[in-house]
């Protein structure tokens, strides 16, 4: 794809709201756009694919500041293929996805220590219902 899309075409693929697209612009999130006459922002592919790596993330239940801090070093198929050295940002994705997946890992062990007593407040109703 080597033609240019406006904001409403790009909100329309990838599912971000245009109010979300500026909003990722103005915290850093996402880069800012080249802008046709000065005004119209004009994305291209690269951001489709950036975005798409924001979705991802988001998905994960990601911070917006870890969000940020992942791609403030830019693309890393844009180092890959430029040849330069993409290692120390790829390091640095791996370990803000690791402390990602003990947050996660976290929030497992406390939903399932919820889930363990609210069966067992179920139980001992269910128990008390049976007793009448």
């Amino acid at each position: 794809m080597n033609q240019f899309l406006s904001i409403s075409e790009i909100s329309e693929i990838t599912n971000f709201s245009s109010y979300t697209l500026r909003y990722y612009e103005k915290i850093g999130i996402l880069p800012k756009p080249e802008r046709m006459h000065g005004k119209d922002r004009k994305y291209s592919e690269k951001e489709i694919r950036h975005l798409k790596g924001i979705k991802a993330l988001k998905e994960m239940n990601m911070s917006l500041d870890d969000i940020k801090e992942f791609f403030i070093e830019g693309c890393l198929l844009d180092q890959v293929q430029s040849g330069e050295n993409f290692k120390p940002p790829l390091n640095k994705r791996i370990r803000i996805l690791e402390t990602h997946l003990q947050k996660l890992e976290q929030k497992k062990k406390d939903l399932e220590a919820m889930i363990k007593l609210t069966k067992a407040k179920l139980k001992e109703y269910e128990t008390l219902l049976g007793t009448e």
